[in-house]
């Protein structure tokens, strides 16, 4: 049974409920009134019985007629002494029962009502089978009214109850087909339950995408390095033997394939945000690198300098390693002349700079894995990339942009 019909049933049953109850109390209305102004009748015919006889000390017919007739005739009995000196009116009476009523009373379908005073005492009933039926005609007619009613709300409730849940129907459809939903702008519980579903909807579906493209990335980057290693090896099984030369290619591709690795590796990582947060000192991160890239920059006739303030920044040391290798890196291989590697205050950010004499980016700009790696590990650690085309390409991760120094990075020296 699908939510909406619940709800709907739940409605009607809580309409049809109320109804009931409406008719209850309505019912129970009715025969109180119905009782006073029968109880108000019979006490004036008492009193102009007891009027009558005390005067003229008999009840003529004519007057009995007049006093109990009506709509409703009325049944009577006057006493005097304890002796019944008039009986009259409406036939039918059990007396033998309402002769022990004291005041006002209901017995076998009749409204009784016993008074006097002055040695005389009159006894008045008046059947109750007219207001009976009358009551029974209220309780058969609305009966229907009610079973009608409570069948309106039912589909009324439905019906507003398809509408009320159209944001989460339509959210379904869009996660059984795995598509972005549009979001409600509804301000209800339920459109603020489709809202937080449909950006995690969305939010999943931008993962997919990225887990997508970093697929095909990750096979397209991998396809070069691996066959060039086997065309390699299948040169060496040709051979029959392996010479240095040989071994230095297979070297180098297993080399790319372990840098690759390490890329999608960083980028699976900070694209997780599995950072591990801790204090790093960026000069001596920019020191590190300086130090593992010049034997490369030696055999490569390029010259790497260094200029590092010692400032500290919270951030995962890894994901900042890898991020500083690919910037040295590509440096290194597209640009020319001296790569600078930087660490320095600007204003309340934290900078950590990698600058190259070469071309720059080219344009239309196409950023390879290494530059996507840094621009997710700069995203993971809440820091900026900018690349800038000055004489060269010019690099920057800036922590704590906008933000005062101990809120951004730790200064030299803090714990």
């Amino acid at each position: 049974m699908s939510l909406r019909l619940r709800l709907a049933l739940l409605s009607g049953a809580i309409a049809l409920s109320g109804l009931v109850l409406g008719v209850g109390i309505s019912y129970l209305l009715l025969v109180r009134v119905v009782l006073r102004e029968v109880d108000q009748d019979l006490r004036l015919q008492a009193t102009a019985l007891l009027e009558a006889a005390r005067t003229q000390g008999e009840i003529p017919p004519e007057v009995a007629e007049e006093i109990l007739g009506g709509d409703t005739p009325s049944a009577a009995r006057v006493y005097r002494g304890g002796h019944l000196v008039f009986e009259g009116g409406a036939p039918g009476a059990p007396w033998r029962l309402l002769s022990t009523v004291k005041g006002f009373a209901s017995l076998e379908g009749w409204r009784v009502y016993r008074g006097g005073g002055g040695g005389w005492e009159v006894l008045v009933a008046q059947s109750l089978t007219a207001y009976q039926s009358l009551l029974s005609w209220y309780l058969k007619l609305s009966l229907p009214v009610v079973l009608a009613l409570g069948g309106l709300a039912f589909l009324g409730a439905y019906l507003l109850m398809g509408r009320a849940l159209l944001p989460l129907v339509t959210l379904a459809q869009a996660a059984e087909r795995f598509e972005e939903a549009p979001l409600s702008p509804r301000p209800d519980e339920v459109g603020a339950l489709a809202q937080a579903f449909g950006s995690l909807l969305q939010r999943l579906k931008a993962e997919r995408k990225r887990e997508q493209v970093f697929l095909a990335l990750a096979s397209h980057e991998l396809k070069t390095p691996i066959a060039a290693l086997r065309a390699a090896l299948e040169g060496l099984l040709q051979r029959g033997q392996a010479d240095r030369e040989a071994l230095f290619r297979l070297r180098n591709q297993a080399l790319r394939m372990e840098v690759l690795a390490e890329n999608l590796l960083t980028l699976s990582r900070a694209q997780a945000g599995e950072a591990r947060w801790e204090a790093v000192d960026l000069g001596e991160a920019a020191g590190a690198a300086f130090d593992r890239f010049q034997p490369l920059a030696l055999r490569m006739g390029r010259e790497l300098a260094l200029e590092a303030q010692p400032i500290r920044v919270q951030a995962d040391p890894r994901l900042l390693e890898q991020a500083l290798n690919n910037l040295v890196y590509n440096a290194l291989l597209h640009g020319k002349g001296t790569v600078w590697i930087r660490a320095f205050h600007q204003g309340s950010s934290a900078v950590l700079e990698v600058e190259d004499e070469g071309p720059g980016l080219l344009e239309p700009r196409r950023e390879g894995l290494g530059l996507r790696v840094v621009r997710a590990v700069a995203k993971a650690l809440g820091a900026e990339l900018h690349l800038e085309n000055l004489k060269g390409l010019r690099a920057r991760l800036v922590f704590g942009q906008g933000k005062p120094p101990r809120e951004g990075f730790l200064e030299a020296g803090d714990a």
